[in-house]
């Protein structure tokens, strides 16, 4: 049994899971900017934030799986900075694709649940709409970022600059 290939195996799963989650975001996402009906954009909402829940174990089965294929590989940590700079490089733009994962994308949907409950209130505030077409545009602008750093990742893992 060969510990690479089980290895990459696991690395080809995890990327799976973060093409799922990256292609269902905005497919999920399109829903809610067409739908008129405040409950139909709540279910939505609830919808993304599930979406968002299965991500941590995408990047967990990454995390791992390349960790073990830089054992099996013999990859050090002063590699990265060195001969194999390329993917030192991509391991950067994967943990900032984390962190905005962690960071952007459950703050924007929980402010927009917020934002939609008040709307399906009686009397709502009156900027309420203002601040939902703005928080839709940073959702938006995340789910582009998301797509830039993942073709960078997919570029560098296929041309090894």
């Amino acid at each position: 049994m060969d510990w690479l290939y089980i290895s990459l195996f696991f690395h080809l799963v995890g990327v799976g899971m973060i093409f799922t989650l990256l292609l269902a975001g905005p497919i999920v996402e399109s829903n809610y900017r067409w739908e008129n009906d405040i409950r139909m954009k709540q279910h939505a909402t609830k919808m993304l934030r599930n979406i968002g829940l299965l991500s941590p174990f995408g990047a967990l089965v990454l995390v791992l799986s390349g960790i073990a294929n830089m054992i099996v590989l013999n990859i050090t940590f002063v590699d990265l900075f060195g001969s194999d700079f390329w993917l030192g490089l991509k391991i950067l733009l994967f943990v900032v694709l984390l962190v905005m994962g962690m960071a952007i994308s459950p703050k924007i949907a929980k402010q927009r649940a917020l934002l939609l409950d008040q709307m399906s209130q009686q009397s709502p505030p009156e900027d309420v709409n203002d601040k939902l077409t703005s928080l839709n545009g940073e959702q938006t602008l995340f789910f582009v970022a998301d797509w830039v750093l993942v073709i960078a990742i997919l570029l560098l893992t296929l041309f090894k600059p």
